[in-house]
C-alpha cells in the first residue's frame, strides 16, 4: 500500500475531532434525559470509530482514483463505496443487535462526518480572513 497522502490525513484529523465534540455532546444529552449508561458510551465509541474509519477509507480511495484513469477511477470508487456502505450496515445491525451497545449511540455517530463536512466552508472562510489579515501586516 502507498503512503497516505497528507491532505486524508489532514481531513480524517478534523473529521475526528468533529466527530469526538458531537460525541461528548451525544453523551450529554442522554446523561440529561436519563437515559445515558454504559451502554452509550460503549455504542458511541462503536459508531464514533465506524464513522471515521468510513472517511479514512473513503480519503485513501480518492488518493488512489485520482491516479487512474477515469473509468477505473469511477469502478474504484462505486466499489469502495458499496464496501463502505457493507461496512457501515454491518456495523449498525452490530451496534443494534448486541447487548453492549445502545443502538441508537452506536448509529447517531455515522451522521457526524456529515455535520463536521458542512461546517468546512466557515473553515476555509476563517482561514482565508487569516490570511487577508497577515498579508496586511
Amino acid at each position: 500500500m502507498s503512503k497516505i497522502d497528507g491532505t486524508v490525513i489532514k481531513e480524517t484529523k478534523y473529521i475526528t475531532v468533529w466527530v469526538i465534540i458531537l460525541s461528548v455532546i451525544m453523551e450529554a444529552v442522554f446523561l440529561i434525559i436519563g437515559m445515558w449508561d454504559y451502554k452509550v458510551l460503549l455504542g458511541n465509541i462503536w459508531g464514533a470509530g465506524i464513522a471515521v474509519l468510513n472517511f479514512l477509507l473513503m480519503g485513501i480511495t480518492v488518493q488512489k482514483a485520482v491516479m487512474k484513469d477515469e473509468k477505473d477511477a469511477a469502478t474504484t470508487m462505486k466499489f469502495s463505496q458499496t464496501m463502505r456502505n457493507a461496512m457501515l450496515l454491518i456495523g449498525a445491525v452490530l451496534g443494534i443487535v448486541l447487548p453492549f451497545f445502545n443502538g441508537a449511540a452506536a448509529i447517531i455517530p455515522f451522521f457526524f462526518p456529515r455535520i463536521a463536512i458542512a461546517f468546512i466552508p466557515l473553515r476555509e472562510r476563517n482561514a482565508s480572513k487569516r490570511e487577508v489579515k497577515n498579508d496586511g501586516e
